[in-house]
C-alpha cells in the first residue's frame, strides 16, 4: 500500500475521544502514523505477523498494521476508545499491567509519556518487552530512560488544544519512534 493511501485511510478513522488528561490521550495524525508504520514494515515486515497495539486509542496504529497485513489485537482501557477498536477487531479492554496479554511478533505503542503521572510509561515498556521480541514505541524526543534501541523515525507530534491546560490552538512536541529487540 502506498504511503499516501495509508495516510488517507488512517485519517478517515473516527477521532480519539480524548476523555482523560490523566491517561495522556492524544490523537495520532494519519500522516505521522502512516510514516511510522511504513518504517516498521520496512524493518520488520508486518504482513502475516501478530501485532499488539498497546494503549490503542482509536486504533490508528493497529489498523494501519492491519492494512499492511498484520493480525492485530488492540489493548485500551478507555471504554469509549475501546469501542472504536472493537469495530476494527479483537480488543482487550483494561489497563496495561492489569490484563493478560498474548505473546505476539511485534508490539506497537504510543504510550503515555509520564507527563501527567511520572513513570506512567514504565508499565507499557515492561509489558511490551515481555510480549514480543520486537517493540516499536513512540516517545518524547527528550526521553532518556528508554531501553537501548534504535531510532527509526524522528518527527513532530502535533497536539490540538484538547484539555483545559492547553493555552494555544495547536501545540507540537518532538518525538522519536524507537525499535527495541530482546
Amino acid at each position: 500500500m502506498k504511503l499516501r493511501h495509508l495516510a488517507i485511510s488512517l485519517s478517515k478513522l473516527p477521532t480519539h475521544p480524548c476523555n482523560s488528561v490523566d491517561l495522556e490521550q492524544y490523537q495520532t495524525e494519519g500522516d505521522l502514523a502512516a510514516m511510522w508504520l511504513s518504517q516498521i514494515d520496512a524493518h520488520d515486515g508486518l504482513n502475516g505477523k501478530t501485532v499488539l497495539d498497546l494503549g490503542a486509542g482509536n486504533g490508528i496504529l493497529g489498523h494501519g498494521a492491519q492494512l499492511l497485513g498484520a493480525d492485530v489485537t488492540f489493548v485500551e482501557c478507555d471504554e469509549d476508545a475501546a469501542a472504536l477498536c472493537k469495530k476494527l477487531g479483537t480488543t482487550i479492554v483494561g489497563r496495561v499491567g492489569e490484563v493478560e496479554l498474548p505473546e505476539v511478533d511485534i508490539v506497537i505503542s504510543n504510550p503515555p509519556w509520564g507527563v501527567q503521572t511520572h513513570g506512567a510509561d514504565r508499565v507499557f515498556i515492561d509489558a511490551a518487552i515481555q510480549c514480543a521480541p520486537v517493540v516499536h514505541m513512540m516517545h518524547s524526543a527528550a526521553a532518556t530512560h528508554l531501553p537501548e534501541g534504535e531510532v527509526i523515525l524522528e518527527g513532530e507530534f502535533r497536539m490540538p488544544a484538547t484539555y483545559q491546560h492547553h493555552s494555544t490552538r495547536m501545540g507540537a512536541t518532538a518525538i522519536k519512534c524507537w525499535r527495541f529487540t530482546r
